[in-house]
């Protein structure tokens, strides 16, 4: 292990929150709470808010937020020729998106019992959004963004009643339930899939946006009415879970995830996740900088530091797994 990571998803039950609302003198639109699915989503939930953001009718538009969600709505708005700021406490390499997994698959967005139809439909757009133009990145160096294989094992038959986010079309080569599978579990999922690695992706977002004029301010928020000190009357809300406390959202939480990486090794072009009997959930995806191993959604917890003890079952459960493969 080279080094390990902590980082805390904005995890909302209901699922994202994207809508337009006026708080004091301003109008903003909420872009947030995405969960385990934040950079997957990105610029499909970015181009959904800078539609909203146009109904405002002004040029000048703040950002609240500098992660992989920040980032995209504001370019998104800057290519459509808006004046875009971003306010934040926190730059790239420091965001929350630099410690995401950040394989492209929309997961931990909700809990079922409690999203609405209309948030369904709006993730199941969002994705095939961010799907296409996430393929427009792959396999160009600047970006970090390449594609690999993915699997999904399991010991007990999977459910294949509901399709994949966004639609099974958006994962290509996908083979669902099947028997068998290289680690040897009773049925595995399988499919081809982008891979991301923010250290890069999110620096060159950074690099494209500061280009093209962009500015970005250090800025904290406490409160509402700490917004009306912005000289722009137009905002979007992308503060993941800072929100919570800025605008007094009860329903977001911290889904914890720890990530310990190892040397990298670019033989390696596939990525797997699944629950197993004696190590439970694991998932491991190969980055240009290193071989992620993770495994970890605990909700409602902030602790950001690292356990040694995740340490050691995430790292005898993969040598495990890797034992497993034929």
């Amino acid at each position: 292990v080279i080094r390990t990571i902590v980082g805390l998803r904005p995890f909302r039950k209901p699922g994202p929150r994207l809508e337009s609302v006026t708080v004091g003198t301003k109008d903003v639109v909420h872009n947030y709470g995405h969960g385990g699915g934040g950079v997957s989503l990105s610029w499909g939930v970015a181009e959904l808010a800078a539609s909203m953001i146009r109904e405002f009718g002004r040029r000048d538009i703040a950002v609240l937020g500098s992660g992989a969600i920040g980032l995209s709505t504001a370019l998104q708005l800057q290519r459509s020729g808006y004046n875009v700021t971003i306010y934040a406490r926190d730059f790239p390499p420091y965001t929350t998106s630099n410690v995401a997994g950040a394989m492209w698959h929309p997961v931990t967005l909700f809990e079922r019992d409690q999203v609405s139809d209309g948030t369904l439909k709006m993730l199941d757009l969002a994705s095939r959004i961010a799907f296409r133009r996430f393929i427009g990145y792959a396999n160009d160096p600047k970006y970090g963004v390449y594609w690999i294989r993915q699997y999904s094992f399991s010991s007990r038959e999977m459910n294949t009643s509901r399709p994949y986010v966004g639609s099974d079309n958006l994962y290509p080569g996908l083979v669902r339930n099947q028997p068998g599978g290289p680690f040897g579990f009773p049925f595995y999922d399988g499919y081809y899939t982008l891979m991301i690695d923010p250290d890069i992706y999110l620096r060159a977002l950074v690099n494209d946006f500061m280009a093209a004029g962009g500015k970005m301010v250090e800025a904290t928020f406490e409160t509402e009415a700490d917004l009306e000190a912005l000289s722009q009357q137009s905002i979007v809300n992308c503060m993941g879970l800072g929100s919570g406390k800025v605008f007094g959202d009860e329903s977001i939480i911290p889904a914890r995830g720890q990530l310990s990486f190892l040397l990298p090794q670019n033989d390696i072009d596939y990525g797997y996740a699944g629950g197993t009997k004696d190590y439970g959930l694991l998932y491991s995806f190969p980055r240009k900088t290193g071989i992620l191993l993770g495994g970890s959604v605990d909700k409602g917890d902030w602790d950001l530091r690292p356990r040694e003890s995740e340490i050691k079952r995430m790292v005898e459960g993969h040598a495990w797994l890797a034992s497993q493969l034929s």
